[in-house]
């Protein structure tokens, strides 16, 4: 410690530091240059658990697409005349020190749960499609349980696939599976770490949006082609007013439904206790 430091010290705190003197030498004055990089070394190695990190992967995909809305960018309408059950989606993801169990050297349980916030919101959106797309539309999550069956071990790769197994009057129930990454080489099935189920409804300042109705507005369904053309010359004012039931004899009493209710057949089935 240097005499000008020790020199700005208080009498009281100085009477404190005369045992200790002798020992100061031996601190060094700078950090080692192998210190240093060790330091980046287990920065880099945990930079998903950064402060702001989580909250920017999870918050992006939606400010991106609202953005783009903004903007006036549109997509073409791939769901037109397709049945609902039929889309999915697969995201990779490695187990990384941050997420791995420090004693099983294995994904840890809790890191399941931020794994899914990562791909269960941008694929409710991609499913319900233009009907997102009216300003204050969200989702709200009424439940979720996960099925554990095998560990994902420190550093491995693993598959994280979402689809809709059913819904309700209310709720949209989605699978999601945790899994090892096909192989090119191999026939056989990849292995199932985890499958979880997922409650969600649709709310537009608090009102619930029946699913049935939002997939029909999207034009899904054997009518989806006449139900898209409908949709296409309304205003985003008459879409929300239908989606809620408030206006049935506008441009949106030409809409035919798809099933009120679908998929809940095998909800014995289903994993997780949510339903």
């Amino acid at each position: 410690m240097s005499a000008a430091l020790l020199s700005k010290l208080p009498p009281s705190v100085l009477e404190r530091l005369v045992p200790i003197l002798p020992y100061l030498r031996y601190i060094p004055t700078r950090i080692p240059r192998t210190l240093k990089w060790l330091f980046l070394a287990v920065l880099a190695l945990n930079m998903d658990g950064l402060p702001g990190v989580w909250h920017f992967q999870i918050m992006w995909p939606f400010i991106r697409f609202r953005i783009q809305r903004a903007m006036g960018k549109k997509w073409p309408n791939w769901r037109v005349g397709k049945d609902v059950f039929e889309f999915s989606t697969t995201r990779e993801f490695r187990a990384t020190p941050n997420s791995s169990d420090s004693f099983g050297f294995h994904l840890s349980n809790s890191s399941y749960a931020s794994t899914l916030d990562h791909v269960r919101g941008p694929f409710a959106i991609q499913l319900v499609g233009d009907a997102y797309g009216i300003p204050g539309m969200t989702f709200a999550l009424g439940g979720t349980s996960f099925d554990f069956k095998k560990e994902i071990p420190l550093g491995a790769k693993y598959e994280v696939e979402n689809r809709l197994l059913g819904y309700d009057k209310k709720w949209l129930y989605i699978q999601t599976t945790f899994r090892a990454p096909r192989s090119p080489h191999s026939s056989r099935e990849p292995a199932i770490y985890s499958t979880t189920l997922s409650r969600l409804v649709i709310n537009h300042n608090r009102r619930t949006i029946p699913p049935y109705r939002a997939f029909s507005l999207t034009g899904y369904g054997s009518n989806g082609k006449e139900n898209w053309e409908v949709v296409k010359g309304m205003t985003k004012k008459e879409k929300l007013a239908w989606l809620v039931g408030d206006e049935e004899e506008g441009k949106g009493r030409a809409i035919r439904c798809v099933e009120v209710e679908r998929g809940l057949e095998r909800k014995e089935e289903w994993p997780g206790q949510v339903v």
